[in-house]
């Protein structure tokens, strides 16, 4: 037993120690002194003893530099959870509501285009649009406003035309045709037209849908819109005090679902079959070319003058089969008599799932083009009858508006990774879902020491600019970008080459980055010539022959038929699962 000390000395235990340092027993064991143990004489005249340290033992052993590590981390932590409660508490006074009270200062008379695709509801939008300017369309993807942009000049109405690309001016032009994202509220339209306004539920975009309906600044605002979204808005609309009318639109040629697709002998000109990646997209296409036919793809990671060009293919006759993902669902005008699902799952960034009915009917809708053909036919590779039950199925009402990230907390004193994690970690509610930051976040990882106080407005404008965060090499290109805009030096030019089709995909979508970073600080950068030169090239890749595309057993090599699950054969998938029971 230790040396015995005086009554009055007072130690510390092991329990007071860890309440009061919030360390744990193992930790006073690899770090502090062995415990002294004096005896204490208790109330009815007996001793014991008791095992403890002094305050100052227990102080300077607190003092080690990896308690002192344990104990820092710990007061960061409760420091990020009592912030992290006050952000959301902070975030709950934002609401749709202040777009509200901004709409009921504006007059405007709203006009609710409703039905399914191919109904003509942009058709009769536009032609209102074409009778009264100034005007601005305002759609969901860069491909549609191009389309926009050469109906209206080639009807003899001068249009602009401004994406997140590229910014193309026309002399005279009243009307401008852009990506909603880029909608001007700071200018007076006579007539405004909102295309496929379902997708203002869509947590990574419907803010934009939302806001544009709020605040656009114009005397007609037509809405284009699929039936489940139709409940939604005329309570938004009602919410303003402001008068508005519905029309409904009908298929102007009859959908029906075809059954099931035997194989290639099916396949027939002017057939879109649907495929859910880029790799299946090409291989498809290589496989239909050994077959004698001329296919036009069409996918999210083509460039849109790329994927103009594979349009104006098909339509010039030069290709007579198309082969798309989902991206041919919006808006896109092809004559496709047959759409054809070689898959019905998909990876919508975060999971594979099924087709929803709103996909396959937006998708299928596509078949049957008016004035072309009297009817169109939506059929399905494989014994799948996902595409036969859902086609044509009511889709569920939107409930819900997505509402924008509130760029006003930036002013306050919170980190600003915390402000992003509170806000997607808040709990769902009824009236409307938030903008996802998820992509945010990531990019912020790379700028997280280079916030100053002074800077967090640009530090959100550079995270916030359209990244594939999927792809980590257009994540690097991009924060090489961003730490050269925020130290004032000149910004690197992409360097992905052009040797491959994924080559060139990359340093297109290099140069979208480099181009909308510096948009976003106030600079212009006309590099139309190297992106011409990158749709040149890839014109080039996709004449040579896609056979390098086509997919291929894993185990055997064997050709992989259109539609295959699996990347082995039936044969070697059989062996994987069974061994030699397989066959």
């Amino acid at each position: 037993m230790g040396k015995h000390k005086k009554e009055k000395t007072r130690l510390l235990t092991r329990q007071q120690i860890i309440k009061k340092y919030h360390i744990t027993k193992k930790q006073i064991q690899e770090y502090f002194p062995k415990p002294e143990i004096i005896k204490v004489r208790g109330r009815g005249g007996s001793w014991w003893t008791m095992e403890g340290w002094t305050e100052e033992a227990a102080e300077q052993a607190v003092q080690h530099p990896e308690i002192r590590q344990i104990i820092r981390e710990r007061e960061e932590k409760e420091l990020r959870e009592r912030q992290f409660r006050e952000i959301t508490a902070l975030y709950e006074s934002f609401s749709p509501e202040s777009y509200i009270e901004r709409a009921r200062k504006l007059k405007r008379i709203f006009i609710l285009h409703v039905g399914p695709t191919n109904s003509g509801k942009t058709y009769d939008a536009i032609e209102d649009l074409k009778k009264h300017t100034p005007g601005a369309y305002l759609g969901p993807l860069r491909l549609l406003a191009l389309e926009m942009f050469d109906k209206l000049n080639d009807a003899g109405v001068p249009c602009s035309m401004l994406t997140g690309e590229e910014s193309i001016p026309v002399e005279g032009a009243e009307v401008i045709s852009s990506t909603i994202e880029l909608c001007n509220f700071n200018t007076h339209y006579k007539t405004a037209v909102i295309d496929e306004a379902q997708l203002i539920a869509d947590r990574d975009r419907g803010s934009a849908w939302l806001k544009a309906i709020c605040l656009v600044d114009a005397e007609a605002v037509h809405i284009c819109m699929a039936p489940e979204a139709l409940p939604y808005i005329e309570r938004l609309i009602t919410s303003f005090g402001d008068p508005y009318n519905v029309v409904q639109h009908r298929r102007l040629a009859p959908l029906r679902y075809a059954g099931q697709c035997r194989g290639y002998s099916d396949f027939r000109p002017d057939d879109a079959i649907i495929c859910f990646s880029r790799k299946n997209v090409l291989s498809t296409a290589a496989i239909l070319e050994k077959q004698g036919f001329h296919a036009s793809v069409i996918y999210g990671a083509l460039p849109p003058e790329a994927r103009r060009n594979e349009v104006r293919k098909y339509l010039s006759g030069e290709n007579n089969i198309v082969v798309a993902t989902d991206a041919i669902g919006l808006g896109i005008s092809l004559p496709i008599k047959r759409v054809i699902f070689a898959e019905t799952q998909k990876f919508d960034g975060r999971e594979f799932r099924p087709l929803t009915t709103a996909e396959i009917n937006q998708i299928g809708g596509r078949a049957g083009r008016y004035g072309l053909h009297e009817y169109g036919e939506v059929l399905a590779i494989g014994g799948d009858n996902l595409i036969g039950d859902k086609l044509g199925q009511r889709v569920r009402a939107i409930k819900q508006a997505c509402i924008g990230f509130p760029r006003e907390v930036l002013a306050s004193e919170y980190p600003m990774d915390l402000l992003l994690l509170a806000w997607d970690k808040m709990p769902r509610e009824s009236e409307f879902v938030r903008e996802s930051m998820q992509d945010a976040r990531i990019l912020l990882k790379h700028l997280r020491k280079k916030i100053t106080p002074e800077n967090r407005e640009q530090v959100y404008d550079l995270i916030t600019c359209p990244v594939d965060t999927r792809a980590e090499e257009l994540v690097i290109y991009w924060a090489r970008c961003a730490e050269a805009i925020l130290k004032n030096r000149r910004v690197p030019a992409p360097y992905f080459g052009d040797e491959t089709l994924q080559d060139c995909e990359l340093q297109y979508k290099a140069y979208d980055i480099r181009h909308q970073l510096l948009r976003r600080i106030g600079q212009e950068d006309d590099c139309t010539a190297e992106r011409k030169a990158i749709c040149e090239k890839i014109a080039e890749l996709m004449k040579v022959s896609k056979d390098e595309y086509i997919r291929r057993c894993r185990s055997c090599g064997k050709e992989l038929p259109i539609g295959a699950v699996y990347n082995y054969c039936d044969r070697c998938h059989a062996m994987r699962v069974f061994g030699d029971y397989g066959y």
